[in-house]
């Protein structure tokens, strides 16, 4: 497989969501030579035939519904439920990718692309099940011997890094190497515990750093922080926290939506929110769990809070809607950098979801097809070596498995209709010098409220000339009242947090204490 193969399935997923199904279990070592029987089936939601075959796992639905577990039979599976159209169109990208290499005469000549295309539903155990399935086959058909090269070569997914985490650690020991689209954790960096992942998206530490120079770019000293119950939302936090060290912001409170959502919690969470003299509240957290979030934050008509949406959620179009508006309206946030690809959106008007409700699709790939000895674990290389282009921008992995750092700056804003758009009003370029990475259209921005101005967070107000900050006993040094200065001391700065006596043959006027007076 050659390296133009590998960059036209990259730059499908670059700009890349889909389906639902359950788990195979293994036979035991003993047994697995002469019966490689499944216990259980997963069916994938889109299938085709190839001599080598590409897994993809997407989530195609964003919510879950947990079984009843009463011991008495067996569990159903995990109900799926809230459709992604934007995962939906993930998975369409990476078929209209296969379909584009087949047909092309130079990029795989005298062997096909096949795939098999399953739903995570956003849930890690759902997620494994998709994994186990990839590696199993749709029967025992499909791998009648336990030994050789298999027809699956990589998995393009996962999006949550929760549900990566629990993929990759399957696939590891196959050497099977795993592409994931949205998956930004910074834990994913660790090529001694994830040697055989790669990504086309930024490592969340840089988008931290983004967070954290726009926090300090509008003076918002005074902010909470809310995010999702898995990995990606704990080293986003853990990172900036680390970045805003050596800054005058200030965190108010920290706040976690349960994965599986909880309503009497998400409640508690809003009633912080509400009581906070914060108004700037920084989401890391998937869609999964935003959409139940926001909708009873709706309900409990909270407004006023300025958004800042971290990436896996700034362009989910399921809050575009225009009754999120007056509560969402003027969020901003790093999304990844917007690319083209040609055909892309032809080809996804022809694809209808009620085509699929019932429907396997193709059938799946016979494992008797000639594979030359190609394994998994030789792509790897190649994936480490690959660089291409689109519109003039490089693109291509470093030795932690990472892209390049670049993210558009958007802000939601009323369209026409009403409905919710993301303009874009800036950028973020993780390879310029420090200080230099941020570019931003403040005059394009609007802000909560449908405001042209920037919003106030602060916790506490500035202490102007006369007065001095005296910090509050345990709370953050963000938070201070102002002391007016005491007889024979002066001050004339802003913020100060002392006052000094006046110099030899000066003394402080009287009434304001705000100027020195000659003797």
């Amino acid at each position: 497989m050659n390296r133009l193969v590998l960059f036209h399935l990259l730059y499908s997923q670059c700009v890349l969501t889909l389906m639902y199904t359950p788990i195979s279990s293994f036979s035991s070592p003993l047994s697995a030579a002469k019966v490689c029987k499944l216990q259980n089936s997963f069916e994938p939601g889109f299938v085709a035939k190839g001599d080598y075959i590409i897994g993809g796992i997407f989530p195609l639905h964003y919510n879950q519904e947990m079984p009843d577990l009463n011991c008495t039979y067996k569990p159903p599976p995990v109900k799926c439920n809230g459709f992604d159209p934007r995962a939906f169109r993930w998975a369409q990208t990476m078929r209209l990718a296969v379909e584009e290499i087949n047909q092309s005469a130079e990029l795989l000549p005298n062997y096909t692309l096949g795939y098999k295309i399953f739903d995570s539903c956003a849930y890690p155990l759902t997620g494994q099940r998709a994994a186990l399935s990839v590696l199993n086959g749709l029967s025992e058909d499909d791998f009648p011997t336990c030994s050789g090269a298999s027809p699956l070569l990589a998995v393009i997914g996962e999006a949550g890094s929760a549900q990566s985490v629990v993929v990759s650690r399957i696939l590891q020991p196959f050497r099977i190497p795993m592409i994931s689209y949205f998956s930004s954790c910074a834990c994913f960096s660790d090529r001694r515990n994830y040697p055989t992942f790669f990504r086309v998206i930024p490592n969340d530490n840089y988008q931290v750093k983004a967070i954290a120079q726009l926090l300090v770019r509008f003076n918002f000293t005074w902010v909470g922080l809310v995010r999702g119950d898995h990995e990606y939302g704990r080293f986003a936090v853990q990172g900036l926290l680390r970045e805003l060290q050596d800054t005058k912001v200030c965190v108010a409170y920290q706040q976690m939506i349960p994965l599986l959502y909880n309503r009497q919690r998400a409640l508690e969470i809003m009633q912080v929110m509400r009581s906070s003299s914060a108004k700037v509240v920084v989401v890391f957290s998937a869609e999964g769990e935003m959409t139940p979030f926001l909708r009873d934050y709706m309900t409990q008509n909270i407004t006023g809070i300025q958004w800042v949406a971290s990436e896996a959620w700034v362009t989910a179009s399921v809050f575009t809607a225009s009754e999120y508006y007056p509560y969402l309206g003027g969020t901003i946030g790093f999304g990844i950098r917007k690319g083209h690809i040609p055909g892309l959106s032809d080809y996804l008007q022809t694809v209808n979801p009620q085509m699929y409700l019932n429907n396997t699709l193709l059938p799946s790939c016979s494992g008797q097809e000639s594979l030359n000895n190609i394994y998994p674990w030789q792509l790897q290389y190649y994936l480490q070596e690959v660089t291409f282009n689109i519109a003039g921008e490089e693109v291509n992995f470093d030795l932690k498995g990472d892209s390049i750092p670049y993210y558009d700056i958007l802000n939601w804003q009323r369209g026409t209709d009403g409905n919710i758009e993301f303009v874009n009003v800036g950028l973020f370029d993780g390879t310029k010098p420090a200080g230099e990475e941020l570019v931003i259209q403040e005059d394009r921005i609007i802000w909560a409220g449908h405001q042209s101005e920037v919003p106030m967070s602060v916790c506490s107000a500035s202490c102007l000339p006369g007065s001095r900050k005296a910090v509050r006993r345990g709370e953050p040094v963000c938070c201070f009242d102002c002391v007016p200065c005491d007889s024979g001391k002066i001050n004339n700065q802003t913020d100060s947090i002392e006052c000094k006596f006046c110099p030899e043959d000066f003394w402080p006027e009287k009434n304001t204490k705000q100027h020195l007076m000659g003797k």
